[in-house]
């Protein structure tokens, strides 16, 4: 069921033109898709109640570094089906069911959410305190009507509490007035930056004499370099490598670099390669392979280099130079 809900997105994000790339295994997403500046990073699952927190994090983090909408696509909760027209969420990720991504593709967003004790709206706050004021009506008044306490329509006034659907409806009704709010698929950039992305800092050990672990050795290379460098454990690449302050134009190339590092290249490095290809195809990024122990050649469109090489650099101009070469 999972592979035909996954198969069913990707042909429905390509209706409405989005660039898609599909990864595979043990990833924290398995969709990333691009139209213009929107992105999405999706993960779909049978039971949204199967996501980890461990794969949450991954997945906040990724889409904090590469700009896009993190997204859970479902069937079920662990004891009912999912509601088509209805927003979930599990880790501060909004889960939906694949008719309600389709229909805010539409334009058309859901206006009901999940929460505990039923479901819920938001509603306009502000225009409900104006309207029942215009038409004065006293907070007692409305509260009685709706079967709600006066001390909470105080609190749908002040944007402090949503009501039910059904305490929504009965207040639109009584004030004759549209309050309920659509709601956005977008995550809270408050709740993102809530995930600590900082880069562990180890030392390096091989053959060679550097202390450590050759994975973080490479990422000191990098932050050494002058990039931003963010480790990744969950998805087809190890890090994400970016330099803001350099013109792209300058150099004719993308300054996010997507990069796996590797001891050898094997098959598996290979398979890798050409998913990070893609992926990076959807972004408009570039893609980098380092390796400690064998020449290097370019896997597809992936540049690579190994860690010699890097060494000898001396600022991120020499190595997006170096990958925009190929």
């Amino acid at each position: 069921m999972r592979e035909i809900i996954l198969s069913e997105c990707v042909e429905m994000l390509q209706r409405f033109n989005f660039t898609v790339s599909q990864t595979f295994g043990r990833s924290c997403f398995d969709i990333l898709a691009r139209r213009e500046d929107i992105k999405y990073l999706i993960k779909v699952l049978k039971n949204i109640d199967s996501l980890s927190y461990e794969q949450s994090v991954e997945l906040l983090k990724l889409s904090k570094i590469l700009g896009a909408t993190p997204l859970l696509i479902g069937i079920r909760t662990r004891n009912l089906p999912m509601e088509d027209g209805v927003v979930y969420e599990r880790y501060n990720i909004k889960a939906i069911t694949l008719k309600t991504f389709e229909s805010y593709l539409e334009g058309s967003p859901p206006i009901v959410y999940a929460g505990r004790g039923g479901f819920f709206v938001n509603i306009d706050g502000e225009t409900l305190r104006t309207v029942r004021e215009r038409l004065n009506i006293s907070v007692g008044e409305l509260a009685e009507y709706s079967n709600v306490s006066r001390k909470m329509i105080y609190k749908y006034e002040q944007n402090l509490a949503n009501p039910t659907i059904e305490v929504a409806l009965r207040i639109e009704e009584y004030l004759d007035t549209p309050l309920i709010k659509g709601i956005s698929l977008e995550i809270d950039e408050k709740e993102i930056n809530k995930i600590n992305i900082e880069d562990r800092r180890d030392s390096y050990k091989s053959e060679n004499g550097k202390e450590g672990d050759f994975k973080l050795y490479v990422i000191g290379i990098f932050n050494q370099l002058g990039f931003n460098t963010t480790e990744v454990k969950r998805a087809p690449f190890d890090a994400v490598v970016e330099k803001e302050d350099v013109e792209s134009d300058e150099y004719n190339l993308c300054t996010l670099v997507l990069t796996n590092i590797e001891e050898r290249e094997t098959e598996e490095t290979r398979q890798k390669m050409l998913i990070v290809s893609q992926l990076s195809y959807v972004l408009n990024s570039g893609s980098l392979l380092v390796l400690e122990k064998e020449n290097h050649h370019s896997i597809g469109y992936v540049k690579t280099i190994n860690i010699r090489e890097l060494e000898r650099m001396e600022d991120a101009s020499d190595l997006l130079e170096y990958i925009a070469s190929k």
